[in-house]
């Protein structure tokens, strides 16, 4: 079979004249940029086939209306180019997904949780058989515990029970018992441990970032992170959601992929606290819905269709084996409420975290992504939607768009009297593309600039080299090829401010709406949560009118607040019981249904900050 190599990395694939580049790509390790899951739309996954042992397929519509004249230099798209000979592929630095700045911080916006760990240690001495009495161990031990303890009706699995035998026998006086929930042995030990050890996951879309905790003290132990592998099948829930119906397999696929990246994360986080990962007793997950289901392994195909339902929304708890997580064999994992189709856990670990169910201050909570989570409400009410923004706010579907990885533009200033540009990127790199803060920023800046009017179009009166007709339309030159790292000029075209205009309309008028049912009542502070609201500044999201009533002074980054809820859950048995309540508190507004969204959605399309004039020209 001819082979495909793919360089620098030296990969190979065999061409079997059905599977895309991408796909093979895929299949090598090699995860390519593809924001729209391989459907010809982005543009994302050039490659250049420098070398073939037969002749190219022509380049399709799609092919030529992203690549242009790049066609000419041997650019194809991945997802778009299926081979049947052998060649060599070169993959330029900015077609590789490139690793994520990760957000693991917690919020600083909390308030404290008491310990009081699912999982507690029981010292219990377990008297020996005589030959007068011989009655069973496992009868032994939990008479024991009954007697000691007044803990009756306990379960024990397999596992544990197979440990039994020998703890009692081992010359020790006693023996301790690892109970949860007042309902189940998980685990026996020789002795009283000073530690005892859980782990808690934030599971997005795009990043996991696992914390592993001493439940006894609170203490993080260590901080993982990775890039969800899930990306190579689509950027967001709905590529995701469409891979599984059309690939045989496809959920199981992408199951599989995010419990390997779990259990790696286990191994590294144990690794870096000197224990062995089976000493973990409690795992705790928060995610999106569709997150939530491909874990679970759970039907996705109705959270894409209307009414957008859930299997399950309630609280769940699995044994971690049934799961495949390689923790304590008798360990279960916890799974956090969800509110509906496009409001998770995360969102319900947000308002835990933040504490806004319990102040008096009306709180709007923002996690900006994909799918845009809101919730407005305070103490007396909580009310929650999810606006479908699009992957603007994280850099998809921009012409020169990437993740928040080294070498993506995170700040732009612009000179309003020059025009002169001064880029901010990520590690200080060389330009390679534009995240999703370096998005806003740069729209922000040149609506200071006035280069960008109220309705999202191009000053066309503004004399600078940097403002420019391009194939597309306007555009605006942030980097010059000379020095961008992808030797090509980095823009802003007239279609990537629409994008963004888009994102941030929906964000609006979905919390507008939220304040018109919450009864008009003025926004005290606005918290915005993730990495990509965490990296936002506040006036640049003020500038671009990210959200209603916009004061500079009560916006505040949360950080990871949806991780440090998973954290509050693991180490508080009263914190899930409490999340339960928080989601049947919040009352979920479907904006899909709601006609008033989509007068909002386009009334809230203008920058009010840009100059207002440009129906002269």
């Amino acid at each position: 079979m001819a082979k495909i190599i793919f360089m620098p990395q030296g990969k190979e694939a065999d061409a079997d004249g059905h599977m895309s580049i991408l796909q093979l790509a895929q299949k090598v390790g090699l995860p390519l940029q593809s924001t729209c899951g391989g459907k010809k739309k982005c543009g994302k996954c050039k490659v250049v086939v420098e070398e073939t042992d037969a002749s190219l397929p022509p380049p399709s519509d799609q092919e030529r209306e992203h690549l242009g004249e790049l066609l000419e230099k041997g650019y194809r798209l991945a997802c778009d180019t299926v081979l049947t000979a052998g060649a060599q592929i070169q993959i330029p630095v900015e077609s590789l997904v490139r690793r994520q700045v990760i957000l693991t911080s917690h919020t600083k916006y909390a308030y404290p949780a008491r310990l009081q760990p699912n999982v507690e240690q029981y010292y219990l001495e377990v008297p020996a058989p005589t030959i007068d009495d011989v009655k069973a161990d496992r009868e032994r031990f939990l008479s024991a515990l009954h007697e000691t303890f007044g803990l009756r009706h306990l379960h024990m699995d397999t596992a544990v029970l197979r440990e039994l035998p020998r703890l009692l026998r081992s010359g020790e006086q006693g023996l301790v018992a690892l109970i949860r929930d007042g309902r189940e042995i998980i685990g026996l030990q020789g002795e009283l441990e000073q530690r005892l050890y859980g782990i808690a996951f934030d599971m997005g879309t795009t990043t996991v970032v696992g914390y592993l905790m001493d439940l006894l003290s609170g203490d993080d132990l260590s901080v993982v992170s990775a890039m969800n592998p899930q990306i190579p099948y689509g950027d967001d829930v709905i590529s995701r959601i469409s891979f599984c119906q059309q690939e045989p397999g496809g959920l199981e696929k992408l199951r599989s992929h995010m419990v390997h990246c779990l259990n790696g994360l286990i191994l590294e986080a144990s690794t870096q606290a000197g224990i062995n990962p089976n000493q973990i007793v409690e795992m705790t997950v928060v995610g999106n819905t569709a997150m939530h289901h491909l874990f679970l392994g759970l039907e996705t195909r109705y959270l894409a269709i209307a009414p957008y339902t859930p299997v399950v929304t309630g609280a769940q708890d699995k044994k971690a084996l049934a799961l495949g997580i390689e923790i304590g064999p008798s360990a279960y994992v916890h799974l956090l409420p969800l509110k509906a189709g496009f409001v998770g856990s995360d969102a319900i670990a947000c308002i835990l975290a933040t504490g806004i169910h319990r102040k008096k201050a009306t709180t709007l909570l923002i996690d900006l992504g994909t799918n845009g989570e809101i919730v407005l409400g305070n103490k007396e009410r909580l009310v929650c939607c999810s606006t479908a923004a699009g992957p603007a706010f994280e850099g998809g579907h921009i012409r020169w768009g990437m993740r928040a990885a080294a070498g993506a533009i995170e700040r732009v200033k612009i000179d309003p009297t020059t025009f002169d540009v001064i880029l901010k990127t990520i590690d200080d790199e060389r330009p390679l593309g534009i995240c999703g803060s370096g998005i806003i920023s740069a729209v922000a800046e040149m609506i200071r600039a006035e280069i960008v009017l109220e309705k999202g179009h191009f000053n066309e009166n503004i004399q600078s080299s940097r403002l420019r007709r391009g194939k597309q339309g306007w555009e605006f030159v942030l980097a010059w090829a000379p020095e961008a790292g992808a030797e090509q000029d980095i823009v802003v075209t007239q279609k990537d401010v629409a994008e963004l205009q888009m994102a941030k309309s929906a964000i609006y008028a979905g919390a507008t709406l939220l304040m018109e049912i919450f009864g008009g009542k003025p926004i005290q502070r606005v918290l915005l949560a993730g990495a990509g609201g965490n990296y936002v500044d506040p006036l640049d999201a003020c500038t671009i009118d990210l959200f209603p009533g916009c004061t500079i002074a009560k916006v505040i980054g949360v950080g990871n607040a949806a991780g440090h809820g998973s954290c509050l859950a693991l180490l508080g048995k009263t914190k899930r019981r409490e999340a339960e309540r928080i989601a049947q508190k919040a009352q979920y507004i479907e904006l899909a249904a709601t006609e008033r969204f989509k007068e909002l959605f386009v009334s809230s399309m203008f920058f009010t900050a840009a100059r207002d004039y440009e129906d002269n020209f």
